[in-house]
């Protein structure tokens, strides 16, 4: 069982990614079923669904249940300030989700005094589940399970309205001059799943609207020896920086 000392335990990473897979069963079968969804706006371009709280909801009860003691922090429902916590994004990438396209994940990581341990970032649509954690590595299935490229050619930049669009462009301009292809994938965990499985050479975005959104791909790209910068800003957002090495 998890304590806060403790490095990634596979069993525990197992049950998680268990946890995971069956929240993104939920997932699918909603993404399936888009004209049954309710969509409310956050902000402007920010969804929100009946199917993200849904998820987030069978992943709670999931968590809490296999995991006892320790504290469970979503995107949705939010959750108490503590060292250790789980950290939840039930859908990363709702526009897309929303829009019919497979480039949505389920994104659940274990933080511990302020650090992504482990985590488990799961694309339904894409058949695609990625696991990893400190002293776990990183285990890869479906989708991209093959062998990896030595130095992948892309590399990822987020995208929201928080991150000026001039500072944005001049993080694209930085990468293309060092020859990689710029794509944006509308998932920063998706993302970072890919950078951990070796499909991207990294990614970038600022101000993140909180640890949900990385923190599982985060501890993804430390377990496969990625170089990871995350800082907090004051107004409570993230950024976040994944290079693989």
């Amino acid at each position: 069982m998890i304590s806060p000392r403790d490095g990634c335990a596979q069993d525990d990473l197992d049950t998680l990614a268990d946890l995971v897979r069956a929240a993104g069963a939920r997932a699918r079968a909603d993404f399936e079923r888009q004209e049954a969804r309710a969509v409310e706006t956050k902000s402007p371009g920010d969804f929100v669904s009946d199917a993200d709280r849904a998820v987030e909801r069978i992943l709670r009860d999931g968590l809490t249940g296999a995991f006892p003691g320790i504290a469970v922090v979503g995107e949705e429902y939010g959750g108490p300030d503590a060292d250790l916590y789980w950290s939840v994004d039930p859908i990363d990438g709702t526009s897309n989700f929303l829009s019919g396209l497979p480039t949505w994940a389920v994104s659940v990581g274990l933080v511990r005094g302020g650090v992504p341990v482990m985590g488990v970032v799961h694309a339904p649509a894409l058949g695609l589940l990625v696991q990893g954690g400190e002293g776990c590595g990183v285990r890869v299935a479906g989708a991209a399970a093959g062998s990896a490229p030595a130095r992948p050619p892309c590399f990822a930049v987020g995208r929201n309205s928080g991150w000026p669009k001039a500072d944005r462009h001049a993080a694209e301009d930085r990468h293309e001059a060092r020859g990689h292809t710029v794509v944006s994938l509308g998932s920063c965990a998706l993302s970072l799943a890919y950078v951990a499985a070796g499909r991207l050479g990294g990614y970038e975005e600022r101000f993140l609207s909180g640890m949900w959104d990385c923190a599982a791909g985060a501890a993804l790209c430390r377990a496969a020896g990625a170089t990871v910068e995350i800082a907090r800003n004051r107004d409570g957002t993230v950024d976040i920086r994944a290079v693989r090495r």
